[in-house]
């Protein structure tokens, strides 16, 4: 979760005491200031690819599947055409 301003600033104020500005600024740094900022976890990550991989299986299913009836439809459709042309 993000920092609010709030927070950062309470961090800052309290810690000013004991730490040295340019340390604690640095240190601040590290934690998100706004939640697009936010790192993404390992266990974000993993679903997102699960999910993708999920999508990726579906549509190599629904190919395959089209291109065996392809296959399966195409030769009764060329005997047809040439026995209506001949």
């Amino acid at each position: 979760m993000a920092l609010t301003n709030k927070s950062r600033t309470a961090i800052y104020n309290g810690l000013t005491d004991i730490i040295e500005e340019e340390a604690l600024e640095e240190m601040l740094t590290n934690f998100p200031a706004r939640e697009i900022d936010e790192p993404v976890t390992r266990d974000y990550l993993a679903a997102q690819f699960a999910q993708l991989e999920g999508r990726i299986q579906d549509r190599f299913a629904t190919q395959t599947r089209w291109m065996v009836g392809m296959i399966v439809a195409i030769p009764p459709v060329t005997v047809a055409l040439q026995a209506y042309f001949t």
